[in-house]
């Protein structure tokens, strides 16, 4: 992890931290998963969780994008706990663990992302212009904009992922959250994952964090 240097025992001095834990814990009945984890996150840097399953990765990132509140500890996102971050929840766009998807959900790739955008649209009960063109451009960036009429059960794994990714990036967050992003895809396809993610880091100025068992990676 990366180390606090800020000597404030129960908040954040650091000055260009995007996420700052303290001496976080999460247990489940008397099971401990997170024990006293202290860190913190400075913008544009890609931080790697990689562990065993089971070791508390998973849980960690919904603690930090607001899923979970820590059992003790505190953790701020953009200077605040994340359950009160209110309108700065669209600066973090997250891909959760990769689902098995139905071969026969009609959804396209241009639905997939827009569900991205709810919150963007407001208590509109369809999707303005705007926000069908920041679509298309999330699906351009990843490398994905043929994809856009496609039903998601027609792709392949790597082209669902980058679809999710693009959903991810379609409120053009700060930090992108992934767990387990390159799982089920064949060496090629993680290679060209992890490369699109270095790409998007440099290019959108991201702060990144990723889960991933494999120490190769």
């Amino acid at each position: 992890m990366i180390k606090c240097t800020c000597e404030n025992r129960e908040r954040c001095t650091c000055p260009k931290s995007i996420v700052c834990a303290k001496h976080l814990w999460f247990r489940r009945g008397n099971r401990v998963i997170l024990e006293d984890i202290t860190f913190c996150l400075d913008e544009g840097v890609f931080l790697g969780l990689i562990g065993p399953n089971g070791g508390g990765k998973t849980t960690l990132l919904k603690i930090i994008v607001g899923l979970l509140p820590p059992t003790e500890g505190r953790i701020n996102v953009f200077g605040r706990p994340p359950q009160e971050l209110a309108d700065r929840r669209l600066r973090i766009g997250y891909v959760p663990q990769r689902p098995q998807v139905d071969r026969q959900f009609p959804a396209t790739a241009l639905d997939i992302v827009l569900m991205g955008a709810v919150q963007l649209a407001g208590p509109l009960p369809w999707f303005p212009n705007s926000l069908r063109q920041r679509a298309r451009e999330a699906l351009e960036r990843v490398g994905a904009a043929d994809l856009a009429d496609r039903p998601i059960g027609q792709m392949s794994g790597g082209q669902q992922q980058r679809v999710f990714l693009a959903r991810a990036l379609v409120t053009h967050p700060r930090l992108l959250v992934l767990d387990e992003p390159t799982s089920g895809l064949d060496s090629h396809g993680q290679q060209q994952f992890l490369h699109l993610l270095r790409d998007l880091r440099n290019d959108l100025g991201l702060t990144i964090i990723m889960v991933s068992h494999d120490v190769g990676q």
